[in-house]
């Protein structure tokens, strides 16, 4: 074990006495959502129109500007400046959009619906969007929920992830239609990636929520449960999950509970959940020590989790406003000495907002630079070889607040704010993580790494 890394007794996790209220929730307004469609139309200047498709997975560049998740159906919202926006909806979300507090003008276009309810009452679509103003002068940014590279396809800006007879309806009306789905998800430009302050306090609220129902998990865990009734432990309420709560008592994925598969000990583990703009994810090994686990895995365990410990440490201390993405990945590398033979496929964390993962500027020679008001999370699950196959993964948040941010968080939110303090000191004080002023955990567990959840008592520090 390395001599800076020990493992010390701590029972239960920050501000776990502290009760959750939504009173200080901030409500998202119609002039909030003005604003935001009016700082997309100014980034769009190169584009006539936008069209952006939702559906009830990827809905967040729509919900981002209207406050409106199709769920039952897709979606397709119509913007050009100085026009009134459009909303095309199926026969559901004509009813479910009264909920839009936006000034816009519902479409009916009933093939957003699912098959088998009616159809024959809708234009066309190449007639819908002629209505709206595009025609063959027209440069159209199209928005779905990815965007490409040039290492991935030659003509990658006329690249389209969204369904294809969308495209096809306007390329009937013009030739310059481009993926713009940049606008929003690019990691250095994009608006989705810079909270405003009420995003931000609804982060820390459901970071909150998230790492306690994730608490109430593991230490309820018992011997013998199967995934499915370990999976009650969580107690989920009706607040949306952008990724469903995952289970695995084999830890070798991210899984939904299974009916059979019991918890044993000595066995990996795999478990976590999240709401929108958070998520909390472990893995370790359900053990009580490391005399659970069969001689040959004792010493490569120890090496992983110390080795994996200091990087989780470094991804911490490494953030703060200015600094570039690829430096934060650099020093990751540095204590792991490489992405591929410890076991890291993705990258050492990413950006977070209603979907699980917006975009990440943690990649290597990253020039994108992180900024306040990002909402960022600590996420590499790591596998080497040396370890026999077994795993670990931290997965929390936090967000990048410069003083000014710090402020208005602290006025809107106390509660939060004070929650996020006491977090600082304890990574601090306890874990030795000597996160900057700018950085405020979200998660009740962030940092702390529990390596036997079987015996919740002890905990990684760094010395």
């Amino acid at each position: 074990m390395n001599e800076n890394i020990t493992y010390i007794r701590h029972v239960g996790i920050m501000n776990e006495n502290s009760p959750l209220s939504y009173e200080n929730a901030p409500v998202i307004t119609k002039e909030d959502y003005q604003k935001r469609i009016g700082e997309l139309l100014d980034a769009a200047s190169q584009y006539s129109h936008l069209v952006i498709y939702a559906d009830k997975e990827h809905f967040s560049n729509l919900e981002y500007v209207t406050g409106y998740d199709p769920r039952y159906e897709e979606c397709i919202l119509l913007l050009k400046k100085g026009e009134i926006p459009w909303l095309l909806l199926g026969n559901e979300g004509m009813g479910q959009a009264q909920s839009v507090v936006i000034e816009h003008k519902k479409i009916l276009f009933q093939s957003l619906s699912p098959m088998g309810q009616p159809r024959g009452d809708s234009r066309a679509l190449p007639e819908i969007l002629a209505a709206y103003g595009i025609s063959k002068e027209s440069c159209v940014g199209l928005l779905g929920w990815k965007s490409f590279s040039e290492k991935e396809f030659e003509d990658y800006r006329h690249t389209y992830e969204v369904p294809s007879y969308i495209v096809k309806a306007i390329e009937s009306l013009t030739a310059n239609l481009e993926n713009a789905n940049w606008l929003m998800m690019d990691a250095d430009k994009g608006l989705r990636t810079i909270q405003d302050v009420k995003t931000l306090i609804l982060s820390e609220i459901a970071a909150t929520k998230a790492s306690r129902k994730t608490w109430d998990f593991v230490k309820n865990l018992k011997e013998g449960m199967t995934e499915i009734e370990a999976s009650q432990l969580f107690n989920i309420d009706g607040e949306p999950c952008p990724t469903y709560p995952n289970i695995c008592f084999y830890g070798k994925g991210i899984l939904s509970p299974d009916y059979h598969r019991t918890l044993k000990r000595g066995q990996p583990i795999a478990f976590g959940m999240g709401y929108r703009y958070a998520q909390i994810h472990r893995v370790g090994i359900y053990a009580g020590g490391f005399e659970d686990l069969a001689q040959e895995y004792r010493e490569p365990v120890k090496k992983l989790y110390d080795t994996y410990f200091k990087a989780v440490a470094v991804w911490f201390e490494s953030l703060g406003i200015g600094v570039s993405g690829g430096t934060v990945y650099q020093n990751v590398k540095e204590v792991i000495g490489s992405y591929k033979e410890f076991g890291i496929a993705l990258n050492p964390g990413h950006l977070i907002h209603s979907e699980e993962w917006v975009n990440s500027p943690f990649v290597e020679k990253g020039t994108a630079r992180l900024k306040s008001g990002m909402l960022i999370q600590c996420d590499f699950t790591a596998r080497p070889s040396y370890a026999l196959g077994l795993g670990v993964h931290v997965e929390d948040g936090v967000i990048l607040a410069d003083k000014e941010t710090r402020e208005k968080i602290r006025e809107l939110a106390p509660d939060s704010y004070e929650r996020m303090l006491e977090r600082q000191r304890f990574m601090r004080g306890i874990l030795g993580i000597n996160i900057k002023d700018e950085v405020l955990p979200t998660s009740d567990l962030c940092g702390i790494f529990h390596p036997f959840y079987a015996d919740l008592e002890w905990i990684l520090a760094k010395r």
